[in-house]
């Protein structure tokens, strides 16, 4: 490993590789303030963390900048005996690159001391030119399929390559691999990011599988002809398991583990969006809740929600009542009424639906079924389950006194589903990738929760890409009960929603059909953890965490 050169600056120690040292050398000089409004523009901003870049020259390179503040006492002591962040993600990205793992290595670590403890560190990084993080690249519908097909290959051949030298990403995602040049017809994709990464010996097949299951959350436009691809790179070299049988086997755990790992992640932030941070925020005035996405205008938001709640923009549709939980348990109905508002945000219109919850029959007075909303509806994005995204959901009063307002923002180009299907009827091919889809959807939604009331008209829209794929919406979030008890949907519970659809859409369909959703049900979530399974063979814990370090 190279020799690591020490240059004190500003106050700060800067740890540089020998190879960087006349690079960089004289350019730490400048960041006795790394922060300086002067010479940096901030990204994102946390309590502990900052993402900025930088131009420490006239007419320089741009440089990017990580700065890591340890805030407790308890954090800095913890660093007298501990590598810092900084220091490990240097360390580790050198063993990459020493074990032939295309990498991209930070230029310097830096740390800041006082009385002795480190009070932030500082990882220095390189921007290379023309470059693409993997996630924005694989998310464009404009990418050709060759290509697309040769960089998702690529891919699979670097995972293989890490996990075979021993470099563990514990946020395996495709935010932390950068394409090199997109035009290139051999893609170069290097690692970045070693925040959460950590060397050790070849990873064991629980460890393998885990951080394969993490990558496999993507949603989006990702086929399964694309994971089969990746896949099947990934165990080029391996015989016995590229044999169809194992293959398949090996490919069904994944699918069950991804999906328990999705389910981890949208309880936690079904948890986390009624606070402020992680992009959401939280806001009380008297009598008055509310919570929103943080880009948002809290006193905008109030004054949609004051518009709906006087009756403004109403538009005729089918009395709806909706079903809400209270914190024990029990349900208490409510009327909803929606009004549809059009708000122009970065000079972009965007239309929303506003819907009002007002207090039903008699029950319970404690439920509050707009924020239940928000929760589900948060939780389900972080699932990547496909679901019109909630801008807000607003509160006032309780028990009969109840006012909710939950405000949707509505995808462009979505059609009702029986719409869809109606329209595609003539093109039996189209219909069947519909229903194929619509199975699909309800499959992913069963890792989480049910269905409240069976399938209606708008609990579900179709948006059709450029490229011609269709994406079932869960348009009404709170038509959705989320499963909070740990043990996963029964299968009586499976079967109700299963029927709800197929009743829905009968009126479109021949029996054929009706049987053809049948089995894309079956098939999309013969793979969903039973009632009750953990299907996770390797979670990372505290004690595997510290034999890397």
């Amino acid at each position: 490993m190279q020799k690591l050169l020490r240059k004190n600056a500003g106050g700060i120690t800067w740890y540089v590789p020998e190879n960087e040292a006349h690079n960089i050398g004289d350019k730490l000089e400048a960041l006795d303030d790394p922060l300086s409004e002067d010479i940096a523009t901030v990204h994102k901003k946390g309590r502990r963390k900052v993402f900025a870049s930088l131009r420490v020259t006239a007419g320089g390179e741009e440089l990017y900048l990580k700065v890591f503040r340890l805030t407790g006492l308890s954090l800095k002591l913890k660093h007298l005996f501990l590598r810092s962040k900084a220091m490990r993600e240097l360390m580790t990205g050198l063993t990459a690159v020493d074990r032939g793992v295309p990498a991209v290595v930070p230029l310097a670590a830096g740390e800041k001391k006082r009385m002795g403890l480190i009070e932030e560190c500082y990882v220095l990084l390189k921007k290379i030119d023309s470059a693409v993080n993997l996630r924005d690249f694989l998310g464009r519908e404009d990418i050709p399929q060759r290509q697309r097909s040769r960089v998702i290959e690529s891919l699979g051949r670097l995972a293989r390559k890490s996990h075979e030298n021993g470099i563990f990403q514990t946020d395996f995602s495709l935010n932390n691999f950068l394409l090199k040049d997109p035009g290139d017809p051999v893609p170069i994709i290097y690692i970045i990011d070693f925040e959460r990464t950590y060397v050790r010996g070849p990873l064991s097949k629980g460890m393998r599988d885990w951080t394969l299951a993490k990558l496999n959350r993507v949603g989006g436009g990702f086929s399964i002809t694309d994971k089969l691809r990746f896949l099947i790179e990934y165990v080029k070299d391996d015989k016995q398991k590229m044999e169809k049988p194992a293959f398949s086997a090996w490919i069904n755990g994944l699918d069950r583990q991804t999906h328990w790992i999705l389910r981890r992640d949208a309880l936690r932030i079904h948890g986390t969006c009624v606070r402020s941070g992680r992009g959401y925020k939280s806001y009380t005035e008297g009598s008055l809740r509310a919570y929103f996405l943080k880009d948002h205008n809290v006193e905008e938001l109030k004054d949609l929600a004051m518009d709906a709640g006087a009756g403004v923009g109403y538009e005729d549709e089918p009395a709806m009542e909706v079903s809400a939980l209270t914190h024990d348990g029990q349900s208490a109905q409510f009327n909803i009424a929606r009004s549809r508002k059009k708000i122009v945000k970065d000079g972009v219109e965007t239309e929303l639906d506003i819907y009002r919850f007002i207090p039903g029959r008699q029950g319970p007075t404690a439920a509050r079924p707009a924020m239940v909303a928000w929760q589900a509806a948060n939780a389900l994005i972080k699932a990547n389950v496909p679901v019109s995204q909630v801008v807000a959901a607003i509160e006032t009063g309780e028990g009969p006194s109840y006012r909710g307002h939950l405000v949707v923002k509505r995808p462009a180009g979505l059609k009702y589903l029986g719409m869809a299907v109606g329209e595609s009827l003539p093109d039996p091919g189209r219909t069947r990738a519909l229903l194929w889809h619509s199975g699909r959807l309800l499959a992913r939604l069963h890792n989480h929760g049910v269905m409240s009331a069976p399938v209606s008209a708008g609990d579900i829209g179709v948006r059709e890409s450029p490229s011609g794929r269709m994406t079932p919406y869960l348009m009404r979030p709170f038509r959705f009960t989320m499963d909070m008890t740990g043990d996963g949907v029964s299968a009586e519970d499976r079967r109700s929603d299963l029927e709800g659809l197929e009743l829905f859409l009968r009126g479109f369909l021949g029996k054929g059909e009706v049987e053809f959703l049948r089995r894309s049900y079956r098939l999309h979530s013969s793979n969903i953890p039973s009632h009750g399974e953990t299907p996770c063979s390797y979670t990372p814990g505290i004690w595997s965490t510290f034999r890397f370090l």
